[in-house]
């Protein structure tokens, strides 16, 4: 019988490809998969990683061509569609490949989705010897209640049955998790906080945390400073976009000349809301909204920026990708007090680069930012100094070593009884 050491279960949105940091992570992973780890990454076509899993390695599977049309003009019956037939077609995959060949771990980087989870856990039960090793990126509703993320999610713009829906798949894929995550061999999710709260229906040792990583990249050339603030990342009412353009009204009437720059992924309607808000504020000529920009004009935004806003009052995780690639060209962050931050405080009060300001309080976070651009030309170097060396505390090698060193003595049969944070 064929051996297979791994296979690494995968979905993707067409509408996000590879812009969410699930996606991201995925890749900064595979970029570093051991050369003696043999593995099958199964992906929907059109695959996003194609470009960096040799053809042999990648299975591609398709759902049904009629249901992609649903997704322009009714999402929620599209997604729902969208996850049973993933599910169907990605059991029915893997359990012929389980029957003809020796899988030692299934592998499962977004547990959330549960059209990738629930397959692995049917197949787990069915092949003991098999394991299981999850990521679980997100574990509960992001905002305090599931009415206030209702109403934010209709503030973007989404429908009443649109906003309802995504509630409700938040809701559960905890459900889901929680009820049956004891089954899993080992499990990876992004920040302590989220270790605590998943271990109340883990209950085992072998879990830990691998948070968000960044490529530091070499030789930045220094140029002229365009921009007192930016915002590199999805552009969505989760993320804090409206409360940093509201700081950023605070801070022009201070420092009229003020420039800030935002970047990212973002849908029409949330677009169309952030330009009016933008109009709304008097900011038109001191903002510039990019959208979607490439890796390279990316780049060179942050180099003429400098500082970084990040103002979401709920991640799951910290510090989130664009913090840290914020943090790689030497831009201080501000930042709400949430959660996953307090859990980190002690950490983070090491750091003078990252400024953390009340949840919410949008006065405070203008505060900072103009403290920050009264600071001196030596201060602002050893800030500069100081978030290049945080950045380096999460380079991606670091972080992608973490979870391949379990999942490579998995494979090899070892017996792990403690977590991979020891």
């Amino acid at each position: 019988m064929k051996k297979i050491d791994l296979l690494i279960l995968s979905w993707h949105q067409t509408y996000l490809s590879t812009h969410a940091g699930g996606y991201v992570r995925l890749r900064e992973f595979l970029k570093r998969i051991p050369g003696n780890l043999s593995f099958r990454l199964l992906d929907n076509s059109p695959s996003i990683y194609q470009d960096l899993v040799k053809e042999k390695d990648l299975i591609l599977y398709q759902t049904p061509a009629f249901i992609k049309p649903i997704q322009k003009f009714f999402f929620p019956l599209w997604y729902l569609l969208e996850n049973l037939t993933s599910g169907l077609i990605l059991y029915k995959k893997i359990r012929k490949i389980m029957q003809t060949s020796e899988v030692k771990v299934l592998y499962v980087p977004i547990a959330e989705f549960r059209h990738l989870y629930l397959p692995a856990y049917f197949l787990k039960k069915r092949f003991k010897h098999t394991k299981l090793v999850v990521d679980i990126l997100n574990y509960e509703i992001p905002d305090k209640s599931a009415f206030e993320y209702f109403q934010k999610l209709r503030k973007t713009g989404r429908g009443i049955i649109s906003s309802v829906a995504i509630v409700l798949d938040c809701l559960s894929a905890k459900f889901v998790l929680s009820r049956t995550i004891k089954l899993a061999d080992y499990v990876f999710t992004v920040s302590p906080e989220l270790v605590e709260k998943i271990n109340q229906s883990y209950q085992k040792k072998t879990i830990a945390y691998t948070p968000s990583g960044v490529n530091i990249e070499q030789n930045q050339k220094q140029v002229k400073k365009k921009y007192l603030g930016v915002y590199i990342g999805r552009m969505t009412l989760q993320k804090g976009i409206f409360d940093v353009l509201r700081t950023w009204k605070l801070v022009v009437q201070k420092q009229p000349s003020a420039k800030l720059a935002l970047a990212g992924q973002v849908d029409p309607n949330t677009l169309e809301t952030v330009h009016k808000t933008v109009r709304g504020l008097g900011l038109e000529k001191l903002v510039t909204v990019f959208g979607q920009v490439t890796e390279e004009n990316k780049n060179k935004i942050l180099s003429e920026s400098e500082l970084f806003l990040h103002l979401a009052s709920y991640e799951p995780l910290f510090p989130v990708i664009g913090i840290l690639e914020g943090s790689s060209f030497g831009l201080p962050a501000v930042i709400y007090d949430m959660d996953v931050v307090a859990s980190q405080k002690k950490e983070l009060t090491k750091r003078n680069s990252v400024y953390i300001v009340r949840n919410g309080n949008i006065g405070e976070a203008a505060k900072k930012v103009l403290a920050y651009s009264k600071a001196g030309n030596a201060e602002k170097k050893a800030l500069s100094k100081d978030a290049r060396y945080y950045a380096s505390l999460f380079d991606w090698d670091l972080i992608a070593k973490k979870e391949w060193t379990v999942i490579v003595d998995l494979a090899s049969g070892q017996r792990l009884n403690k977590n991979a944070n020891d």
